[in-house]
């Protein structure tokens, strides 16, 4: 097991009392709609139900025959997608192209988690790949076809842990507040969210080994199509984009 600690050679763990506190801080700080105190304890919920589900994918990465694109500062996919230019020139429809038509003058809420990760205790390989894994969801959120609304954002979540990039105890904290606001007396959208969230999307990357371990760095340039074609991801037949919309605050 590599070394992710700068000052130690312990390996992370799941931390299931530490993430419920920090999802109780986290749930008051929305109430309070006290942004930065959302920010910090998102990050440490992240951290306590990660455990060492992000260093075993980094362990099969530096395994990979392209570890040195993937880990290197200067051509990892976070360097790649910060060179905004350069995604616009890029042919419409490529997956560079979809990723800054994404993000275009939108507030994407990964990029701010990824620039207030800590990361001053990890050592700069493994940093490296926390920030490339946060990035790998954007791509998700494109070659799934998935919009950045919240409903979206809660099937980007089962896509990574279907393939192989999240755990699934995640879900315990994610998915009753998700699927109680749907549960307005609108049965209709409660009963078609849940089938999209544990059927379709599932079954929809089932394909997928690991989203971490696909080598997005060179997929940059190549059309959308071809790359779902590549992946084995089928478009989506239940899920429509900004089709079922629930309150970010509550």
């Amino acid at each position: 097991m590599p070394r992710v600690y700068k000052d130690s050679s312990r390996t992370p763990r799941v931390e299931l009392f530490k993430a419920f506190v920090s999802f109780i801080k986290f749930r008051i700080s929305a109430r309070r709609k006290d942004q930065a105190g959302r920010l910090k304890h998102v990050l440490e919920l992240l951290e306590h139900l990660n455990g060492d589900y992000p260093v075993r994918s980094f362990v099969r990465l530096k395994a990979a025959n392209f570890s040195n694109f993937a880990l290197h500062k200067k051509h990892s996919l976070p360097a790649l997608l910060s060179k905004t230019k350069k995604l616009k020139s890029l042919p419409k429809n490529s997956l560079g192209r979809l990723y800054y038509e994404l993000n275009e003058g939108k507030k994407d809420y990964f990029k701010t988690l990824s620039s207030n990760m800590p990361t001053d205790k990890y050592t700069d390989e493994y940093a490296l790949f926390l920030r490339r894994s946060l990035d790998v969801h954007d791509m998700v959120h494109i070659v799934m076809d998935f919009d950045r609304d919240l409903f979206s954002e809660g099937n980007v979540l089962v896509a990574l842990s279907c393939g192989g990039s999240s755990p699934y105890w995640k879900w315990c904290f994610i998915y009753p507040g998700l699927l109680t606001r749907l549960f307005e007396g609108r049965w209709k959208f409660f009963i078609l969210a849940c089938k999209i969230l544990f059927r379709e999307t599932p079954n929809r990357c089932a394909s997928v080994d690991n989203w971490d371990l696909i080598h997005w760095e060179k997929l940059l340039d190549k059309n959308i199509d071809e790359i779902r074609a590549q992946l084995s991801i089928p478009s989506p037949v239940l899920y429509q984009p900004r089709y079922i919309l629930l309150s970010e605050e509550r």
